[in-house]
């Protein structure tokens, strides 16, 4: 079997390895139009808090590596043409054919509303806008950051620990809105408030960004700011070349698949940014571009090239971070999703001390199915690390476990680490509003 894979990012390295593992005796070909591979997304952040060396540090993947498990790999390549009906693909350099096809050519930052003049809007997803924007951060005292979801909040939280006075413009009325209910995040907001090099603008849509003699001038709906460098983390969209035209989208230009990541055209497969995946809850598709999300579904899609016998089981959107001292963590619905699902919910939020011996406050809300009492979202939220638990609400909601079931799991007890009612602290200690 030919494998060509489309990409060079999460969801084309995780299916291209988890192929050769399956198909010992396969071809494999990573063809990425870049000229490196497996850039973390996150790792100018890491540079400038100092936990990697260099911007060069920052890949999960190299050439060498993939090589090295007998992939072969193409870079600076770039897709022209696809044609479905022959197996066969064109590139800018040439023509090749496969039995199967996988796209993974992921996301863009670019805004698909911002007017775009060159050099003024800058973003840090891509290893050369990365690098682009280290070299103008010695020179910039105000940085402006479009966009108040997960990627503008780390990019705020890590500009002003270096000192730069960092102003943060969102259209919604408060950030992570994604992830978080906005009543649950107010210990977090009134803290990040008082921040005295950041400055937070909601409900203040971003109209344009110009370049000027001294800086950038930010445009609003309410108003203007000037400022001596740009950072845009506007929400991601999928990376469509025109070869992608012969597939069947969705409506937000996401290509569409069966349950098993196939394409409208046969043999031909598509994971990670570019695609919608089953919500586990609603059970309907939505878009989750997290690297989580892509990484599972290249391994599911590597899975059924040779026969289509494993369906992808989408995601709960979870996500992990840390703010300005604070863990934030999130898993399945939010209050605010409630509209979207057929029944009614109860929400349940709580507080609790992170250990026997550590009185740091734990914040928890917890959204239940009111008619089975199963798990069906979590919030949490606490000054010490309090990620790891996520997890555990994830797999709870993907087991359609109830709270009563959870009280009764095994977890282990150690008091630098645990409550004594840790496993049941989330129920006994809650305060329910039925939603």
């Amino acid at each position: 079997m030919k494998i060509i894979i489309i990409g060079g990012s999460f969801g084309g390295v995780s299916c291209a390895r988890e192929a050769r593992r399956l198909y010992p005796d396969a071809e494999i070909l990573l063809i990425e139009k870049k000229a490196h591979l497996g850039f973390v997304p996150s790792g100018l952040l890491l540079l400038i808090e100092g936990r990697i060396a260099s911007l060069e540090e920052a890949f999960f993947c190299t050439k060498e590596q993939l090589e090295a498990e007998t992939i072969d790999v193409a870079l600076e390549e770039t897709l022209l043409e696809i044609f479905p009906s022959d197996h066969r693909i064109r590139t800018d350099k040439r023509e090749l054919s496969y039995d199967r096809l996988v796209l993974a050519a992921g996301s863009s930052q670019d805004s698909t509303v911002l007017p775009q003049p060159e050099e003024a809007l800058l973003t840090y997803k891509e290893y050369e806008a990365a690098k682009h924007f280290l070299q103008q951060l010695p020179q910039a005292e105000s940085i402006t950051i479009v966009g108040a979801g997960q990627a503008g909040m780390e990019a705020a939280n890590t500009l002003t620990a270096i000192g730069k006075k960092v102003s943060v413009i969102e259209s919604m009325s408060y950030p992570l809105f994604k992830y978080f209910d906005r009543d649950f995040l107010q210990p977090f907001l009134t803290e990040i408030e008082k921040s005295p090099n950041l400055q937070l603008h909601w409900s203040e849509p971003t109209l344009a960004v110009v370049k000027t003699e001294t800086g950038f001038r930010i445009e609003t709906a309410d108003q203007g700011y000037e400022s001596d460098l740009v950072l845009t983390t506007v929400n991601v969209h999928p990376r469509l070349p025109e070869a992608f035209a012969v597939f069947e989208l969705h409506s937000d230009q996401t290509i569409w698949t069966d349950a098993y990541l196939e394409t409208s055209a046969t043999d031909i497969f598509a994971v990670g940014d570019l695609i919608q995946i089953p919500n586990a809850i609603t059970k309907d598709t939505v878009y989750m571009p997290l690297v989580n999300n892509a990484v599972r579904s290249g391994i599911a899609a590597a899975r059924n090239l040779a026969s289509k016998t494993t369906p992808f089981r989408g995601g709960l959107r979870t996500v992990g971070t840390q703010l300005f001292e604070w863990y934030l963590a999130s898993t399945g619905l939010t209050e605010s999703d409630q509209f979207f699902y057929e029944s009614p919910i109860v929400c349940h939020t709580f507080t609790a001390a992170a250990s026997l011996f550590d009185s740091t406050q734990v914040h928890g809300k917890v959204m239940i199915d009111q008619a089975s009492a199963r798990i069906v979202g979590a919030q949490l939220l606490s000054k010490a690390n309090i990620l790891e638990k996520i997890n555990l609400l994830t797999f709870a909601i993907e087991q359609q476990a109830t709270m009563e079931e959870l009280t009764q799991k095994d977890f282990f007890f150690h008091p630098r680490f645990t409550n004594v009612l840790d496993q049941t602290f989330i129920w006994s200690g809650s305060d329910a509003d039925e939603t």
